[in-house]
């Protein structure tokens, strides 16, 4: 599930900024301890626990980003059911070219492997998928890629605006290597955070983000992402909603690092 993060994990179509903002985000990673809770009376679910570490990593063409995480389900009749996920992309510094890599095992689904990567290109959005077999990708010019649209909607924030529509490329779910993602952006306020005396001295927006399929009609989402992010990326905490249960992530640790000298 957190490979929607990318999300989040990272947790994140562009109108036009009342003021210009330089966005700098900050290469850091970070350790969030997760909790399944509200389950609903109809999920097999009982609880469940986990823990995940985001990376975000400076480089000087671009930006590395990494998440691994694993989540251990309890079921009835104390039963559980383990899931594990490795996922790593790359995205250059002017949001023009995206790669991907998932490698992930679950009690529920199996195993599952791939990669790829995708560009922009004459007003076309082209890249592969390989997966066992190489599939050929084409979409409209107007997808963002996972950095170039974290740094939008900061902007949005820093802007003051409270709404942001966008069609965005995660590459993170196979059969929906892209989601429409609707964004409400609260007001600014400090973070609520005690076990970090660098990010409690913070400014952080409440946002909620609602995933949609691509293609989709409905108006209720696939799952709803409620977070809290600073001006730098940094995602103080968060929890992404299925319906019928919820994953709470609270931010343990971070550990800042340093960027790269790039000539």
């Amino acid at each position: 599930f957190l490979k929607n993060y990318i999300i989040i994990s990272f947790v994140l179509i562009f109108s036009i900024i009342k003021t210009s903002y330089s966005v700098q985000l900050l290469s850091h990673t970070a350790n969030y301890i997760l909790s399944v809770q509200k389950i609903n009376k109809n999920s097999s679910l009982e609880g469940g626990e986990g823990r995940t570490i985001f990376e975000i990593k400076k480089v000087c063409n671009g930006w590395d980003v990494s998440e691994d995480y694993i989540l251990v389900y309890q079921l009835p009749n104390e039963k559980n059911a383990k899931s594990f996920s490795s996922y790593k992309t790359f995205e250059n510094n002017d949001g023009t070219l995206h790669s991907f890599q998932l490698n992930e095992k679950s009690d529920f689904n199996g195993e599952n492997n791939y990669e790829g990567y995708v560009e922009k290109s004459n007003n076309k959005v082209i890249g592969s998928l390989i997966n066992k077999k190489k599939i050929n990708l084409s979409f409209n010019n107007e997808i963002l890629f996972p950095i170039d649209h974290l740094k939008k909607l900061i902007n949005k924030a820093k802007n003051n605006e409270n709404h942001f529509n966008s069609k965005v490329f995660f590459g993170s779910e196979e059969n929906e290597l892209i989601k429409i993602v609707s964004a409400f952006i609260g007001k600014e306020r400090k973070s609520k955070l005690k076990n970090n005396e660098y990010l409690s001295k913070k400014m952080i927006w409440p946002m909620k983000l609602a995933f949609y399929a691509s293609e989709s009609k409905e108006s209720k989402p696939d799952y709803e992402i409620t977070l809290e992010l600073d001006e730098t990326g940094v995602v103080h905490f968060y929890e992404i909603n299925y319906g019928d249960f919820i994953v709470k992530a609270d931010l343990q640790k971070i550990k800042l690092l340093d960027n790269p000298y790039c000539k």
